[in-house]
């Protein structure tokens, strides 16, 4: 008998941060990847965030800091979603499978480790 072991697909999805305080529109910043990376906004953007069609079992995490450890807001998939700050700027932005929980320790780990951490991948203007 002979077994076959099939790994999941990995999912990328795109995810991007607005200069907008008022609605998830307009140029952005974006990063695209298989989760667990901490993407890093440049200044004026990041008052409001997108995650792009996010799968069952993930969310979307949002920061304060030069990291992906000062917690500001997290958004739960499936779907697209948008956090709109009103002012509150997110730095940082992060997505990743965790149905329970929001996943702190390990987000502040790969802050600290400085690992898996990315500028980001597009610029889209309108």
């Amino acid at each position: 008998v002979t077994a076959a072991l099939f790994a999941a697909p990995a999912v990328a999805i795109s995810y991007e941060g607005f200069a907008s305080t008022v609605s998830c529109s307009g140029s952005a910043f974006g990063c695209s990847d298989g989760g667990n990376v901490c993407c890093s906004l440049p200044t004026g953007f990041g008052f409001s965030v997108q995650f792009n069609n996010l799968p069952s079992g993930t969310q979307g995490q949002g920061y304060t800091n030069n990291g992906c450890s000062s917690f500001l807001f997290s958004l739960f998939g499936p779907g697209t979603k948008c956090f709109n700050g009103g002012g509150t700027r997110a730095t940082n932005m992060n997505w990743f499978h965790s149905p329970q929980h929001r996943r702190a320790l390990e987000a502040r780990a790969v802050s600290e480790a400085s690992t898996n951490c990315s500028s980001p991948t597009y610029f889209k203007y309108e």
